[in-house]
């Protein structure tokens, strides 16, 4: 585990494996090891950064309401503080938003983006959907890990979990993140959509056909923007780099290659 200073901000960040570097981000409420399943399914050999936004993990709480211009200077310069000045960049839910206002920003710095269960702009469902969140939250982080377990994850894969559900939820609930509601509050208020004309990287976008959070939609809808992107629609509810966290790691390995 490694820390990188920004002014007065505190980016947590770690580095496993070696090859082409990827920077990815996690979603809301994760920390770093949000990637850990698709980063142990790769086969392809990459140098993966996987970095914490605001309130996660080793990075600082925001002072006040998270910049997403800030979090993308941040983030990129991670990557320029260990030379890497190209590299590929994958970020799941608000994370994938982050990755590619980043890809936007960046334009030379980024070889490829990968959005996994992303969106350009929220609409009235999902603000409404993010207060809830922020709302079972204060009452206990167990209860909201109970309702994301059973509108995360599609019927099929909860079938299989059901015997370990308390278990799960037990665990993941204490890996809440203390910036959880200040993300969400970037959620509620996220529009990007100027910046999908200005990605000139090659763009793959994953949307999962069962998620509940993030409409498929929203994935068709980065598709059109993006110029030469490159549609996926999994099988999969919104936690789908943990439900099919070995496809993700496959169309990674073969976006990265190309």
């Amino acid at each position: 585990m490694a820390t990188h200073i920004s002014g007065t901000r505190t980016i947590g960040y770690d580095i496993h494996g070696d090859g082409a570097p990827i920077l990815v981000i996690h979603g809301t409420t994760q920390s770093r090891t949000g990637w850990d399943q698709v980063r142990a399914a790769c086969a392809e050999p990459l140098q993966w950064v996987t970095v914490e936004m605001p309130g996660s993990g080793e990075s600082s709480m925001p002072e006040g309401p998270i910049d997403l211009d800030q979090v993308c200077d941040d983030f990129a310069g991670v990557m320029a503080a260990h030379g890497h000045d190209r590299y590929h960049v994958a970020g799941y839910s608000l994370g994938a938003v982050i990755a590619l206002h980043l890809a936007a920003q960046y334009p030379g710095a980024v070889e490829s983006v990968t959005s996994v269960c992303g969106w350009a702009r929220t609409d009235a469902r999902m603000r409404l959907t993010f207060d809830l969140w922020r709302r079972l939250i204060a009452i206990g982080p167990d209860l909201f890990m109970r309702y994301a377990l059973v509108d995360g994850y599609t019927a099929g894969t909860l079938e299989v979990l059901e015997p370990m559900a308390e278990g799960a939820v037990q665990l993941a609930a204490t890996m809440i993140q203390p910036g959880s509601d200040a993300q969400l509050e970037l959620d509620a208020r996220i529009d990007i959509e100027h910046s999908l004309a200005n990605i000139a990287a090659r763009c793959l976008v994953i949307g999962g056909l069962q998620d509940r959070w993030v409409d498929v939609t929203k994935s068709r809808d980065i598709a059109s923007r993006v110029a030469g992107s490159r549609l996926v629609e999994v099988d999969a509810g919104h936690l789908l780099i943990g439900e099919r966290a070995d496809v993700v790691a496959a169309l990674i390995a073969e976006h990265t290659r190309a």
